[in-house]
């Protein structure tokens, strides 16, 4: 073994040898106790410091404060009629157009409308697989 290779404690291939150990110090400590007690201490003034700032309009301040107080909103799901969805006898190219039409009209917000076409390709893998089944039950039973 090369002198570069017994100073870093690996292996000819780059990984470490047995009985190496690739943080050989540890995990560094994380906040002393001090510095600890004075950040706890210090806390309540910082949080006024930082709505202060904000309320005077600084909007880094205003980030901080809102990314650690407000979630994150999300889509939430509109209801939505799209009668052709229903309408019985209609195929899958038919129901996928109506969603497609419905969203390029703005009845159907595009978020819904994306999840709506997933289930409809969804739909379309469950009935492939079931006609395969019904194929391959069929010629063994013959």
């Amino acid at each position: 073994m090369s002198d570069k290779h017994e100073l870093t404690g690996r292996t000819s291939s780059g990984k470490f040898a047995k009985g190496s150990s690739g943080n050989p110090r540890g995990r560094p400590p994380m906040l002393s106790p001090e510095l600890r007690k004075r950040l706890d201490k210090a806390t309540p003034d910082i949080i006024d410091k930082v709505v202060e700032k904000a309320l005077l309009g600084d909007l880094a301040a205003a980030k901080i404060i809102l990314d650690r107080t407000v979630p994150i909103s999300k889509q939430s799901s509109a209801s939505v009629n799209i009668p052709e969805l229903a309408m019985a006898g209609t195929t899958l190219a038919d129901k996928a157009g109506a969603i497609l039409s419905s969203v390029a009209s703005g009845d159907c917000p595009a978020d819904v409308g994306a999840v709506l076409m997933q289930s409809v390709t969804a739909l379309g893998r469950i009935i492939e697989v079931d006609k395969l089944e019904r194929r391959i039950a069929a010629l063994e039973e013959a």
